[in-house]
C-alpha cells in the first residue's frame, strides 16, 4: 500500500482508538505503528542502499517509487518484531505499545492484501525478517518484476497520497495476455 493509504487508515484507527478509550497514548501508538513504521524504508535507503549523500525525501520517494532499490531489510516490517512486541505487551501492557501493535498489524495486513497482489512473490513470507534474510534481502528474489507506468517523481504528492501501487506485475500481465490470446 502506498503511504497515503496507510496515513488515512492510521488516522481512522487512531481516532477510533481515542474515541473508544480516551487515550492519547493509544492513538499515538496507533499512528507510530500504522504510519511511522514505514521509516524503515527510509533507513534502508540511507544505510543499506548507501544513499546517505542524497537524503532528501523527494530523492528517496523517486528511488523507491521507481523500484531502484536492490535490497529490502525493513526491520520494522517483520512478524518477528510484532511477536516480540506482543509478548512484551502481555508482560508490560502500556497503551502506546498496544496502539503500536494495533497500528503495525493494520499496516502489515494492508500491505499483504494490497502489495501482495501486485508486487510480492510470497506475500505472507515477505513479512518475516528471517525469510528475507534467507533470500539475502534481494529485491529480485522478493519482489516480482514490475512495470512502472510513469516516471517516478513526475508528481510525488500524487504518488505519495495514492492508496494502491500503480505499478503492475509483469508476470501477471503476461499470464493474463496469454489467457486472452488462447481464448480468442
Amino acid at each position: 500500500m502506498r503511504p497515503g493509504g496507510h496515513l488515512a487508515t492510521t488516522v481512522a484507527l487512531g481516532a477510533a482508538g481515542y474515541a473508544v478509550t480516551g487515550s492519547a497514548e493509544l492513538a499515538a501508538g496507533c499512528f507510530a505503528g500504522g504510519f511511522l513504521i514505514d521509516l524503515d524504508h527510509y533507513l534502508d535507503y540511507l544505510t543499506v542502499e548507501g544513499q546517505w549523500r542524497r537524503p532528501s525525501p523527494s530523492e528517496f520517494l523517486r528511488y523507491y517509487f521507481g523500484h531502484r532499490y536492490r535490497r529490502l531489510v525493513l526491520p520494522l516490517h517483520s512478524m518477528e518484531l510484532m511477536s516480540a512486541l506482543a509478548a512484551l505487551a502481555v508482560a508490560w501492557p502500556r497503551a502506546a505499545l498496544i496502539g503500536y501493535l494495533l497500528g503495525g498489524l493494520l499496516h502489515l495486513a494492508l500491505d499483504v492484501l494490497v502489495n501482495g497482489q501486485e508486487l510480492l512473490r510470497q506475500p505472507l513470507l515477505f513479512y518475516s525478517l528471517a525469510y528475507r534474510a534467507r533470500l539475502g534481502f534481494a529485491r529480485d528474489r522478493l519482489i516480482a518484476p514490475v512495470d512502472v507506468p510513469f516516471r517516478p517523481g513526475d508528481d510525488l504528492a500524487r504518488e505519495f497520497l495514492t492508496w494502491r501501487p500503480t505499478e503492475r506485475r509483469l508476470d501477471a500481465r503476461a499470464a493474463t495476455g496469454h489467457l486472452q490470446r488462447k481464448s480468442a
